[in-house]
Formats: C-alpha cells, sequence, structure tokens
C-alpha cells in the first residue's frame, strides 16, 4: 500500500510539474522584447574595422549572433562567433534575464579571450533597439566598458553597432555590421 501511495504522489508531483512547464516564467513579459531577436543571424564579408593582432579591416569574417529562450522563457541564452580568414576564431555566452529587485534586464557574459561582462538592456519598441551597456574585466584583469546597440532593421536583418567600447581588444565605436536570418533547418517527414 505505502508504494501505491509513494507512486501516486510521484505522478500527482510530475503531472503538476509538467503542467507549470507549459506556462511561461515570471520574467517572461519583461522579455518580449527579444522576440524579433530569437533566432540565429549571420554577417559574411570584408571586416569593417581592423581588430589589433589578430585581423586587418578588409579580412574575410564570418560573425554568428543567436539568441534562443531557455528556462521556461524566463532567460535568453546569447551566443556569438567570429570566424576570420586565416583560422582565428572568437567566441562567447551570455545569460539574459529579469532582475525584479532592481526592474530591469540584465545579462553577464563570459568569451574564447577570458573577458568577463555584466550589464543592463534597454529596449526601445519603437525604435526596434536592444541596448546593451556593460562593464567588466578583460582576461589581464582590466578594466573595460562597451555600449551596443541592436536594431531590428527588417523583417530578416538586423544592424550590430558598438556605439562606444573601452579597454577590449578593439577601442572605440564600431561601423554597424548588417546580418541576416539564418533560416532555421526543415525537419524532416517521412
Amino acid at each position: 500500500m505505502k508504494s501505491i501511495v509513494t507512486a501516486l504522489i510521484f505522478v500527482l508531483v510530475a503531472c503538476g510539474v509538467t503542467d507549470a512547464q507549459d506556462e511561461p516564467g515570471p520574467g517572461f513579459e519583461h522579455l518580449k522584447c527579444y522576440g524579433p531577436f530569437i533566432g540565429t543571424w549571420r554577417y559574411e564579408g570584408p571586416l569593417l574595422k581592423s581588430v589589433p593582432d589578430i585581423a586587418e579591416k578588409g579580412t574575410k569574417v564570418v560573425t554568428q549572433l543567436s539568441w534562443r529562450r531557455i528556462l521556461n522563457k524566463s532567460a535568453v541564452e546569447y551566443n556569438w562567433s567570429a570566424t576570420f580568414e586565416g583560422g582565428v576564431e572568437l567566441s562567447g555566452k551570455a545569460l539574459i534575464g529579469w532582475n525584479a529587485d532592481e526592474e530591469k534586464i540584465v545579462y553577464g557574459s563570459m568569451n574564447s579571450v577570458g573577458d568577463l561582462n555584466w550589464g543592463t538592456v534597454t529596449p526601445d519598441a519603437t525604435a526596434r533597439t536592444l541596448t546593451k551597456t556593460s562593464k567588466g574585466v578583460n582576461g589581464k584583469g582590466e578594466e573595460k566598458s562597451s555600449e551596443t546597440v541592436l536594431t531590428k532593421t527588417g523583417k530578416d536583418t538586423l544592424t550590430s553597432q558598438a556605439l562606444e567600447r573601452k579597454g577590449g581588444i578593439v577601442e572605440g565605436p564600431s561601423p554597424p555590421y548588417t546580418l541576416k536570418r539564418v533560416e532555421r533547418a526543415k525537419k524532416k517527414t517521412e
């Protein structure tokens, strides 16, 4: 009898957890601004500004950005990579969520050159932008900061532009890079 009651409790709890997962988590409402950016985006073309010790302006680069909802839609995972002609690759990852105490969208990130960043994201629905303001440290422990704006310019295009960068590999503003949406692979049907 005891094992039947234990099994029944397990089934009820499992069903309750599954049912609760159908509803978005508490941060979802505040992260709806990421909806137009969810997916994978790519720039393939010439580097528009030199990256010291990595690549000169004009070098071919493939940059990819992607966002996906995670943790019951209460957070967004952001990944980026840049592959330069000649084989150098850089990448990074961030988690974005809602800080209910400060009523702000916040994020934390790390990358393949040892940078650690944290900051806030300010959405502007009218301008269709997400502006990321960050501070952190580079791989040597030196302070760094940046401000970057993402602008949704069309159904399948967006621009990414650093407005200011201090203490990183590249300093100062960047030219805007236009990225195109990468179509998701279609599922095979039998």
